[in-house]
């Protein structure tokens, strides 16, 4: 048997920006199958950022979705976001190229759009994909309404996204975003062409069965996080970790107005006698939508043990994570398997995490960190004073369950094998 072609689909091809984990793993994936054999070949949209690859003549034109658009060209984007005509037109001139053996998807929506699917179908490529976010069940990807999760959409009732101006809070884009789910739902695009659907939580899993996906389609597979990367030894030495740090995106789903809402209510405690423990400062390190609303925010608290460090490359990172006792993800939606508590748990930092998600199947509770209810800033602070008395054998549980649970080789080893199974199949 010869070499295998996997096909690599995903609407960004680099770990910039707004690529987020997804880019890091798809960049990842890239370097561990090629090395263990396969011939990887890449489709995506041609972008600036976009890694340089002899395939880049077969990428689509990229299109900007990230916020509701009207005037010119706008109709026509719309109509690409539901069916790609493009995407299409380019995967059949590359499949007939490069002959691939199997597909795996990531993130196709909007850019791509499930247009390249009957393509697949039609050249018989068997497809596996990779569900990171809930986009295929519902209009909003986060399934967020008025910042609490809402299933109303579930049984196809999409009109409820447009009530409720769930997507970018606006009926226009909520309306859109509708028609394609409804649009690729009815046809039963993903779930009629899709071979193995990888959910990274039991969680996922469990809640695209739920919304009617075909359970034997549905296979667990958790993230993986780099443990040579994110390691305790990495991190520099330091007298005395007297922080605490969320590191991440930072938009309205991560629950940030909880994390600092919950921080002002220790200082206050603290001042006024009812809380012994002096707070610890609060690191908040990423971007996002949200930086400039965190920091008014931050400032119409006063808070006096807080700082927003913004966006840091991987070695500022690592010495703010040095300082810190432990992280936290303070997140409102439906999280997935989020890569900051892998990176954290990684490094030797117990995580406090919601108690929503995917995120409790990263925490032993008690021994490698704490849960607390979503959105609740007491709760949120009292999952935050336990993890301050944690012992300082908590360090090494967590880098112990992270290497047990999450080694890189051991996941791209269980991927290429579904991969090989579905090729073969």
């Amino acid at each position: 048997m010869g070499q295998r072609k996997l096909l690599l689909i995903n609407k960004f091809y680099h770990d910039i920006g707004p690529a987020g984990g997804v880019g890091r793993y798809l960049v990842q994936e890239e370097e561990d199958l090629s090395r263990a054999g396969w011939d990887v070949i890449p489709f995506a949209m041609a972008e600036p950022d976009a890694r340089p690859t002899s395939w880049g003549r077969h990428f689509v034109r990229a299109r900007d979705y990230s916020r509701a658009r009207f005037g010119g060209g706008a109709l026509a984007d719309a109509a690409s976001l539901i069916w790609n005509r493009e995407a299409a037109r380019n995967l059949d001139r590359l499949i007939r190229e490069s002959r691939p053996d199997v597909a795996h998807l990531h993130n196709i929506y909007h850019h791509l759009s499930p247009s390249i699917l009957p393509v697949l179908r039609r050249h018989r490529i068997p497809v596996v994909m990779t569900l990171h976010d809930l986009r295929l069940l519902c209009p909003a990807i986060h399934m967020l309404r008025q910042g609490a999760p809402c299933e109303r959409c579930r049984g196809g009732r999409f009109h409820n996204a447009v009530l409720g101006k769930c997507v970018k809070d606006s009926r226009a884009a909520s309306a859109l975003a509708a028609l394609e789910t409804a649009h690729q739902r009815s046809r039963g695009l993903y779930t009629k062409n899709v071979r193995v659907f990888l959910c990274p939580s039991r969680f996922y899993l469990e809640k695209y069965a739920q919304w009617g996906f075909p359970c034997e389609k549905l296979h667990h597979l958790p993230n993986f996080v780099d443990l040579q990367a994110w390691h305790p030894d990495r991190l520099p030495a330091t007298p005395v970790r007297d922080a605490y740090i969320y590191f991440g995106r930072i938009s309205r789903e991560k629950g940030l107005r909880t994390l600092l809402e919950a921080h002002r209510l220790w200082e206050l405690g603290h001042a006024d006698g009812s809380i012994a423990e002096p707070p610890l400062e609060l690191l908040v390190a990423g971007s996002g939508p949200c930086e400039g609303n965190t920091r008014s925010l931050a400032a119409l608290l006063e808070l006096n043990a807080a700082e927003i460090l913004g966006p840091l490359d991987p070695d500022g990172l690592r010495q703010a994570m040095a300082r810190a006792r432990f992280s936290v993800l303070p997140s409102i939606w439906y999280e997935n398997g989020p890569m900051a508590a892998f990176e954290s748990l990684a490094s030797g930092l117990p995580v406090v995490g919601s108690d929503i998600g995917g995120i409790p199947e990263l925490i032993e509770e008690g021994v490698t960190g704490f849960t607390a209810t979503p959105g609740d800033p007491s709760a949120l602070l009292s999952a935050i004073l336990r993890a301050t008395r944690l012992p300082e054998s908590a360090r090494a549980a967590a880098r112990n369950w992270a290497e047990q649970h999450a080694g890189r080789a051991d996941h791209m080893a269980e991927l290429s094998a579904i991969l090989d199974e579905a090729a073969g199949g």
